[in-house]
Parts: structure tokens; sequence; C-alpha cells
């Protein structure tokens, strides 16, 4: 599996659509695991507006984890561990001394 960077729903809905060809669904068996209707998962995978629990329940549903992180944050991820962030707050610091 690999990791990506996502800035936009546009691209979340374009890697959740590889995800879910690469496991070897169809838009019709997905969107019944989810819950959803084939519309529904047609405007995900488009990148359009769908409620957070649909969302949500397609990230698990493929094996994925929402990991969020501020902007500008270092984070290393190790496989099979809990994502380690390295936060840089030498603006903050710098501000404070």
């Amino acid at each position: 599996m690999n990791w990506t960077n996502v800035y936009g729903l546009d691209q979340l809905g374009s890697f959740l659509q590889k995800t879910r060809k690469e496991k070897g669904y169809t838009q019709d068996e997905f969107a019944e695991i989810i819950g959803a209707s084939h519309a529904t998962l047609s405007a995900l995978e488009n990148g359009k507006s769908v409620s957070s629990q649909t969302l949500m329940r397609a990230i698990s549903d493929l094996g994925l984890k929402l990991v969020v992180l501020p902007k500008g944050a270092q984070a290393e991820v190790r496989e099979g561990a809990a994502p380690a962030a390295a936060f840089s707050r030498s603006h903050e610091e710098g501000s404070r001394a």
C-alpha cells in the first residue's frame, strides 16, 4: 500500500477510487459494502461533497486510516506502528525566548 498526501477532495476521491480498484471492487460492490448508493460513491470518487460518515466508512472499509497533521509538520510513519509526528515549532519557540 502506498502512502499519499491529500490536499483536497478531488485528490482524496482519486486515491480512494484507485485503492478500491486495487482491491478488486466495482463501484456497485463497494457502494453496497459502505451502505451508500452508486451515485454517492461516484460523487465521493469525483471529489464532490458527501457525508463525513460515508467518507469515513469508505476509508475504513478500504483498510485505510485517516491521519491529520498540521501544515508544515514532518511525520515519520513506520508500518505497523502508530504515526510519530515531529512538529516544527521553531517560529513559536523563537517568539517565547
